[in-house]
């Protein structure tokens, strides 16, 4: 029986080391295809172009001459110092003597065009997306996830590589009907290094996973709520976007016209930028389930102290505004202690009120060392190869 149970275990073990192996071997051909064909994946934190792309999506793109646009086309414009923006071209214009081309795009969920044309060189072409599957990669990107599949990579290297038992006598082998598994051959040892390598380097860059809190202020016969994860908030790195959501709903007693303003105050030497986006419905992941409405669209965030009009409503609705807050790359490189305060008024009816996140910032140098789980899961992956490699010279002397 005991033979019978080490034979399943090493049958069951040899099964996992070779689907590491190739799960390794699609990583690999993955990085060949987007070297050789422009190939790169895009998620979708937004549902603009819902429903064709919802969001949570993870989409294939590659990248395309502008000579090759057509309209329909779902493509990926770069637009200096801003986010990219994935809609879908309504209208392509040639440049005379030039091979860029001027185009127009709208996503499938927005009443209205993009504001301004895009002249552009080269897009990025959507070539197929997966619903929710970008849901998935950020789960991953967790670093307790990553923790845990960077120890059982590393278990599975000591396993690969350690040292088996000579071969048991043919009366043993009959005895026992489960063929004994014979040491790792190089293509699964090779393939299970290949898949540590992105397992690793997602554990180094992984980034704290976000808390979302959910506040809400009353005044009467007004409510706003704010929702957003206020710690990425208070942590901007450049061009990497952080939603905040904030809604303003009435009771029953309200009556006229609910007007909604924006507050910003701070230093304008950090460039802060946001797409406000409105909603009649409180948005879900970023989708949208009624009317969108582009409120701003890739604007600097004024930050004089003074109330800028936003949107408006009557008593009987009410409002979600998702604004998605992004610092520019080309930012000054001193900007570490300038913060920039944010502040939605919601007035009318008699009452008003008024809320605000944590006052925005950019990220720390003195955060989290990339450098340290990086050097724990390589660590972590030698420990156990250094492991099999002293338990074989042991076997080998006799010990």
């Amino acid at each position: 029986m005991g033979r019978r149970v080490k034979g399943v275990g090493q049958f069951i073990g040899g099964a996992a080391l070779n689907l590491a192996a190739l799960g390794g071997v699609i990583c690999l051909a993955f990085v060949a295809l987007a070297f050789i064909f422009n190939i790169t994946l895009i998620m979708f934190k937004t549902g603009s172009m819902s429903p064709t792309i919802p969001a949570g999506s993870l989409s294939v793109v590659r990248e395309i001459p502008a000579t090759e646009i057509k309209v329909g086309d779902v493509v990926t414009v770069d637009r200096p110092a801003a986010l990219p923006i994935t809609h879908r071209v309504t209208s392509v214009a040639e440049v005379p003597l030039s091979t860029e081309r001027i185009i127009t795009m709208k996503g499938d969920a927005n009443e209205a065009e993009d504001p301004f044309p895009y002249t552009v060189n080269t897009v990025r072409l959507v070539l197929a997306s997966v619903p929710n599957l970008a849901y998935g990669v950020i789960w991953l990107s967790n670093p307790w996830v990553m923790a845990v599949l960077t120890i059982g990579a590393s278990t599975l290297v000591t396993w690969a590589f350690w040292p088996r038992d000579p071969s048991e006598d043919d009366t043993d082998l009959q005895e026992d009907p489960i063929p004994r598994r014979e040491p790792p051959n190089n293509f699964s040892q090779l393939g299970l290094i290949v898949l540590i390598a992105p397992i690793v380097l997602d554990l180094a860059l992984a980034g704290a996973a976000p808390t979302v809190t959910e506040v809400a202020s009353s005044s009467g016969q007004l409510t706003i709520i704010s929702i957003g994860d206020e710690t990425a908030m208070a942590q901007l790195a450049p061009g990497d976007p952080v939603q905040w959501q904030v809604g303003v709903t009435t009771t029953q007693r309200a009556s006229g016209e609910v007007k909604i303003e924006l507050l910003g105050a701070g230093n304008a030497r950090m460039g802060l930028k946001t797409d406000i986006r409105s909603c009649d419905q409180r948005w879900v992941k970023g989708n949208c389930g009624g009317n969108v409405i582009e409120v701003q669209t890739s604007g600097l965030v004024a930050v004089d102290g003074m109330k800028r009009q936003l949107t408006a409503m009557t008593a009987e609705e009410e409002r979600w505004l998702l604004f998605d807050l992004w610092l520019p790359m080309d930012g000054p490189a001193d900007a570490g202690d300038e913060l920039v305060r944010l502040q939605v008024h919601a007035s009318g009816s008699g009452d008003e009120v008024a809320s605000s996140p944590r006052p925005i910032g950019t990220l720390p140098p003195t955060g989290a060392n990339p450098i340290v789980p990086l050097l724990a899961a390589v660590g972590a992956i030698v420990f156990g190869l250094v492991l099999a490699v002293f338990a074989k010279k042991r076997r080998s002397r006799g010990c």
